[in-house]
């Protein structure tokens, strides 16, 4: 029975995105576990269009249901009311403050309705000459917001157990490698690839595409650009990968070398014509 020899450049391979996978997973959970850094976000996020429309509508239906039966005069009226009380301050630094338990429930787990500063929300609604209804309160329920932390959760647990693979993988795919110093320049390009990735994803891609589109889309660019830190350690992982590139193509030249030091050299001879005798 004839047994194949796994190829090293497919262990190599393999390996590399085992790590680029342990990477991406780390760099996810990693940002999405940053609470401080996504609090930080938080008036970003509350002058933020999608959430204006969401808590705008919810002020408006408290004071005028919206249905076919409701006046229109009354309906643009609700409308503005709702559209400049999320503008004022007290709303923004309403929504800053319950920021908190929303994360805590998407990321940590945590249970029960949010309900944002009644004074804060009531004190907005002032702010735009109309008085609030009675006990009026924006509340979000438990159940309006996703619970991340299985996944999040899963992707650090991951990141872990693919970063050992990929350590086992390459070490074994560069050990049997029949060219280690191709090996070598194949994971450098895998890191610069690697770095400058990350660089788009966390900075490039939030700040110059995804902000400037607003929407709900902006927001995904907000969040996504509080990893903005993982540039540094991308920028680093990019210039190892620079660095490795040139150690295997100075070990290729060697390889190269030291291969044509072991060909046999044949001394050249001028052949001698044979003499024709007379």
């Amino acid at each position: 029975m004839v047994t194949r020899r796994v190829s090293p450049v497919l262990m190599l391979v393999a390996g590399l995105l085992c790590a680029v996978g342990a990477g991406a997973s780390w760099a996810v959970s990693s940002t999405a576990r940053d609470e401080h850094t996504i609090l930080n976000e938080a008036y970003n996020i509350a002058r933020s269009e999608p959430v204006r429309e969401i808590f705008a509508r919810r002020i408006a239906e408290g004071f005028v249901p919206h249905s076919a039966v409701s006046s229109p005069a009354e309906l643009i009226r609700s409308n503005d009311i709702g559209r400049k009380a999320v503008e004022s301050p007290a709303f923004q630094q309403a929504f800053a403050a319950g920021l908190t338990p929303i994360y805590q429930h998407m990321v940590r787990g945590t249970t029960g309705d949010i309900v944002l500063d009644p004074a804060l929300v009531q004190q907005a609604i002032r702010s735009t000459g109309a008085q609030p209804p009675p006990n009026f309160s924006l509340q979000i329920a438990s159940g309006d917001l996703p619970d991340l932390r299985p996944t999040i959760d899963f992707m650090y647990t991951a990141a872990r157990a693919l970063g050992a693979l990929a350590a086992l993988l390459i070490a074994i795919g560069l050990a049997l490698a029949p060219h280690r110093g191709r090996a070598v320049m194949r994971i450098g390009r895998w890191l610069i690839t690697t770095g400058l990735l990350t660089i788009l994803l966390f900075w490039a891609l939030p700040n110059l595409a995804l902000l400037p589109l607003g929407g709900w889309i902006g927001v995904i660019g907000i969040v996504l650009a509080t990893g903005d830190w993982l540039v540094v350690p991308a920028s680093v992982i990019a210039a190892f990968g620079i660095a490795t590139m040139v150690i295997g193509r100075a070990g290729e030249a060697e390889e190269r070398r030291h291969a044509l030091s072991v060909i046999p050299s044949n001394a050249g001879r001028v052949p001698t014509r044979p003499s024709i005798s007379t």
